[in-house]
């Protein structure tokens, strides 16, 4: 079933987007949606072409056990689609010299750790294929807004325009729901209205 064009009315504690439609309200964790949305556009760039990336002014050298090290040179390849550019840099470190473009700048520590933690934990036989959606999966959880943010009411239409244009989903990548709805009928019933 098609998402109708939802109108947002504002946030509850930064954390969900509360909005209408004709059928009734929606409840909308923010986070989750924008990961999802995220995630179905990167695995669609990733189809035909590589993700934007940014160069870094200053590479970032980061220091990482040997496991996730090497889990994440050993995937550079697939890596560097999303944008991301590592090299090994002497002892325990990684140099990267570019990150992916919708990624916020101070979000690529993090994000690249929870990927090393990632790939470290998967199985090496892997096929690229399943490589690419748990990198674009923890990309766009890095790269969606978090909880306790808050929003304008731009932002949140954006959001949830989105949304509606991937709606065949209604989990995140990682299983968590999207939203929760409140039908007209569910509604008028507790006020005795019908």
């Amino acid at each position: 079933e098609n998402m109708k064009p939802m109108m947002p009315l504002g946030q509850f504690r930064d954390t969900f987007i509360i909005a209408v439609d004709a059928d009734g309200i929606a409840i909308i964790d923010q986070h989750v949606a924008h990961e999802r949305v995220l995630f179905e556009r990167i695995m669609e760039k990733l189809t035909s072409e590589s993700l934007e990336s940014q160069r870094l002014l200053i590479p970032i050298v980061m220091e990482l056990p040997a496991a996730e090290r090497s889990a994440l040179v050993s995937k550079a390849e697939a890596l560097a689609r999303f944008g991301f550019e590592i090299e090994e840099f002497g002892g325990d470190s990684i140099k990267v010299t570019s990150m992916p473009a919708l990624l916020p700048p101070d979000e690529c520590d993090a994000a690249l750790r929870a990927l090393a933690d990632d790939l470290e934990g998967l199985d090496r036989g892997l096929r690229l294929e399943d490589s690419l959606k748990q990198i674009a999966a923890t990309t766009a959880c890095h790269a969606a807004v978090k909880a306790h943010y808050p929003l304008t009411l731009e932002k949140m239409h954006h959001i949830l325009e989105e949304l509606r244009a991937t709606a065949y989903s209604t989990v995140c990548p990682h299983g968590r729901p999207v939203m929760l709805r409140i039908t007209r009928r569910e509604i008028e019933k507790n006020f005795d209205r019908i």
